[in-house]
Formats: structure tokens, sequence, C-alpha cells
């Protein structure tokens, strides 16, 4: 499948675009394909970043050449540009399965077949702390939009090269990660999330967070490539009630330099990552 090229039309990254709704302008007899995502075919990579973040999708964005905004609705901020000479783009997802659901059909359907997760998470294993990487080789499926697509029995598993691919970068950048199973829920505040972890922990669950069942899940479901990789914004084996709002609040916004310098490292390992994936598919036509 070629790449594809943005359009000339679509606005530069700069700060005015961060926190507005935005879409491009339409040619005539144009129109918008899917219902919230307002973003036209041509403008889209195949090759797809989708953080649960905004800000963090704009960190991607502002690593990639010529970037463009390309739409800014519904709490999904979209953009396309190039790294290293390959076409690529971010779209922020929110936070929770229900919500990143939508943007990964949306994706799909206007011709992404290969994601990769950048977020954060709390650490479960007990030697982890903040800034530390966990990449995720499959999912506990805590979560319930999963579910609407396959059965509980039906494991949330990482596909394969692509999650080699962060792998294999992360040692060419000299950066530690940590490969594991991760646990994913939907209510933050949930108390089932307390009373599992220590069944989590003593399984070798890595983090916790509340997306990636749902993007492996629909990956499995309609044969796209899907990984993940999170940035620890917790550690020390924390309970979630032990983080308190306000250390999540300053930890996502990266005023913490542990969770920093980590989130740097993660987009650096994704970005690579998908180079590496997207000269594979060229090598084999």
């Amino acid at each position: 499948m070629p790449e594809r090229e943005g359009g000339p039309d679509m606005p530069i990254l700069n700060p005015e675009h961060a926190y507005r709704e935005f879409t491009v302008e339409l040619e005539p007899g144009e129109a918008f394909t899917e219902h919230h995502l307002k973003v036209r075919k041509k403008d889209l990579s195949r090759y797809v970043f989708v953080p649960g973040s905004h800000l963090r999708g704009r960190r991607i964005a502002e690593r990639l050449d010529d970037c463009r905004v390309i739409a800014a609705t519904r709490g999904y901020y979209v953009y396309s540009g190039t790294y290293k000479g390959h076409f690529m783009s971010v779209c922020s997802t929110g936070m929770g399965g229900p919500q990143a659901a939508i943007a990964f059909e949306e994706l799909g359907r206007l011709g992404a077949d290969t994601f990769i997760r950048v977020g954060s998470a709390g650490a479960v294993r007990p030697d982890l702390g903040v800034g530390d990487i966990a990449v995720a080789t499959a999912a506990c499926r805590f979560g319930g939009t999963s579910h609407n697509y396959l059965p509980a029995p039906y494991p949330a598993v990482a596909h394969f090269e692509l999650t080699q691919d962060l792998l294999l970068a992360a040692r060419d950048l000299g950066v530690t990660v940590h490969p594991g199973v991760c646990a994913t829920g939907d209510a933050f505040y949930g108390p089932r999330v307390a009373e599992d972890l220590a069944l989590m922990r003593k399984a070798g669950v890595v983090a916790v967070e509340m997306e990636t069942d749902t993007l492996f899940i629909l990956g499995l479901y309609h044969g796209w490539r899907c990984a993940a990789a999170c940035v620890l914004d917790s550690g020390e084996g924390k309970e979630i009630e032990e983080s308190s709002s306000a250390e999540m609040e300053i930890a996502s916004h990266g005023a913490n330099p542990l969770f920093l310098k980590g989130e740097d490292d993660l987009i650096t390992i994704a970005l690579e990552a998908m180079v590496r994936c997207i000269e594979r598919d060229k090598a084999s036509g």
C-alpha cells in the first residue's frame, strides 16, 4: 500500500491549533466519511501513533518534519508529517476503551492498519518506578469495550513483529524497557483495581492502564498490526489510591523529570520502531 501525501491546505503545526476544534477545508464535492474523525483519507498515513493524551500526541507531532494538524474534533487531535522521510500520523484517543475504540475504528476505515500506542501507565511490578518504560506483550481484559468484539476467553495479544520493532529500537537506542503483560481496566477509581493488584503482582503484570486491551482486540478482530508501550507515572508498586490525582497530573504534564525523560525516550523508541516496520514493508513489496 503506498504512503499517502498530506494535502497542502493543512495548517502547519503551531500553538493556535493546540486546543480548538479544527477541520480542513473541503474541496467542492468532498465529504468527511467518518462521524467523529473529520479527516480526509488522503491526509492520513496507514502508520499511526495512538497516545491517549492529546499533549503527548502533540509532543510526538513536534518530532515530525513538515507536520500538519489535519483535525481536532471531539477531543481527537490528528496530525500527519514525516520522520526520516516516512509519512506517519498521530491521533490522540482520550482515556478508556470506549473513546479509544471509536478512534481505532474510524482510523481503520480511513486506511490505517498499523498502530503503536504511546501511552502512560501505573507500575504494578514493585521493582518499577516513575519514568520506566513497559512494552505490552498482552493485556488482561478488565475493561468492557473489547468484550463487544471477542469473548472473554480470547486473549488480547500484541502483534509480534511490531512489538519486536519496539524492543529492537529500544535496544539500539540503549534504553532499558520492560516487556510483559499489562492490565487494562475502564474504572480508574474502581475498588476492584486495588483488590486485584496483589494477584496481578503475583502473576508478573508489569503495569495497569486503560486502552491496550481494546487496541489489541480490535487489531486481532480487524487484522491490524498493533503494539503498545507506556511510560510509568507511578512506581514502587503503589496502589492506584496511593497515587493522588495531583501526583498523576504532575507526572502526566511532565513536571516530574523522571517521567519527562521516560516519555521522551518512549517517543523516540516508537518513532524508530515505526521506521523499522515501514522499511520492512517496503522491502517486502
